[in-house]
């Protein structure tokens, strides 16, 4: 007989699944796999949406403001003697100095001789030639009065002739009317006046003429005079020059020369240093050279102290990369100043009025000006196109881009190169 299976069946009581240990903690895995997934996603999108995140300690924050901007330039020079001519010899010669190097010597002061021959005697032929010239004129003019004189005396006699003439005329005429001549004698009184008239004429202007030449050619003779003259004072001139003295009151800089050389005209032999006048010569970059002007304010550091100064001068070669400018001191001339001081100048290029400003940083290099990365209300970083004006020494101008009370970015990281949105972080 087959034996069914009702034996085999055990009927349990019902039990809550919540109750079963193995079941719970098979959910709760799940849970914190689900957790994990959600949280991996959450960070996915989140790190889809910024190119870069940033420490909020590795960066400077600046904000947009409205104020005024001083463009300005700050560069190193020396001070320098501001008269510190240098002395050429006039002429070929020897030349003896009377100073030496570092003398102190005044205003007018003989600081060296140059022994010049060939000069010495230029002048005396120049001279000799003066005098004869001198004297050939003076012989002229007596010549010309002998001669007008003499052609006054001509015009004189002639002008008697012409008398005679009319009053023989007159004669003639009354003894033909009463018949004692004959109409022959008369008519040769009449030719005699004529002859008279036309000599006496003539006569006078001879004369003339004469003494116009006569004028001419003391006039000739004077003109050689002046330039005979002009000559002799422009060798007495380079001859007074070889005595060579101070222009200014200094100190003797340094010798070009030994005592007794032979030197050759235009040769510099000494140079005076004026140190009662001082300038500061200062060495701008080449790129900044546009923007120099004459009469540019300059403020001069020596110190604690701010002088007042402006450009006089500027170089118009470029040497290494850089334009040398003159300053002057316009509040007079600073105690305590001496040749080769090294000072700082701060050039004043130019002053803006209300316009809008940001801290300078390395984010203009970054982009070269062109853009900017804003905060937002996200603890984010947005780059944002800008344009800028002027730039400052500590501040630069937005023109655009920007508006007054905005945060950005003023340091550079490398994060930031292609980075449209950036985290920010604590």
């Amino acid at each position: 007989m087959i034996r069914d299976t009702s034996g085999q069946d055990v009927q349990l009581a019902p039990q809550s699944p919540w109750k079963n240990p193995r079941l719970l903690k098979q959910v709760g895995l799940g849970i914190v796999a689900s957790a994990f997934v959600v949280w991996g996603l959450m960070s996915w999108q989140s790190t889809t949406a910024v190119d870069a995140r940033l420490s909020l300690s590795r960066i400077n924050i600046a904000a947009v403001e409205r104020g005024d901007l001083v463009r300005d330039l700050v560069v190193q020079g020396k001070v320098v003697a501001a008269n510190s001519p240098t002395l050429f010899s006039p002429a070929q010669g020897i030349v003896k100095f009377a100073v030496k190097a570092g003398d102190t010597v005044s205003a007018g002061q003989l600081l060296a001789q140059v022994d010049s021959p060939q000069l010495q005697n230029q002048l005396a032929q120049e001279s000799a030639l003066y005098s004869k010239l001198s004297v050939e004129l003076a012989r002229q003019k007596i010549q010309a009065k002998r001669q007008r004189l003499e052609n006054t005396q001509k015009a004189d006699l002639a002008k008697v002739d012409l008398a005679a003439a009319r009053r023989e005329l007159k004669r003639a005429k009354i003894s033909l009317e009463k018949q004692i001549i004959p109409q022959l004698d008369f008519e040769k009184a009449s030719d005699d006046m004529a002859r008279a008239e036309l000599e006496h004429a003539q006569a006078v202007q001879n004369a003339a003429l004469e003494n116009e030449a006569l004028s001419f050619e003391t006039q000739t003779l004077e003109l050689q005079v002046s330039q005979q003259k002009l000559q002799m004072e422009e060798l007495q001139r380079k001859v007074n020059e070889l005595h060579i003295v101070s222009p200014v009151d200094g100190t003797i800089g340094s010798l070009a020369t030994t005592q007794r050389a032979a030197v050759a005209a235009n040769t510099p032999l000494l140079t005076v240093v004026d140190l009662t006048s001082f300038e500061l010569e200062a060495a701008v970059p080449e790129n900044y050279a546009d923007d120099l002007g004459l009469t540019m304010a300059v403020e001069v550091t020596m110190g604690f102290e701010k002088l007042p100064g402006e450009i006089t001068a500027i170089a118009p070669e470029v040497i290494n990369n850089q334009v040398i400018a003159r300053v002057r001191f316009t509040d007079g001339q600073p105690a305590n100043l001496r040749q080769n001081l090294r000072l700082t100048a701060r050039v004043l290029l130019e002053s803006r009025e209300n316009v809008m400003l940001v801290k300078r940083g390395g984010f203009l290099d970054q982009t070269g000006g062109r853009f900017a990365w804003k905060l937002n209300d996200q603890q984010q970083a947005v780059k944002v196109p800008i344009t800028i004006g002027a730039w400052g020494l500590n501040q630069v101008e937005i023109v655009s881009g920007l508006e007054v009370g905005d945060q950005i970015i003023t340091s550079a990281a490398d994060e930031l190169d292609k980075a449209q949105l950036v985290a920010l972080k604590d």
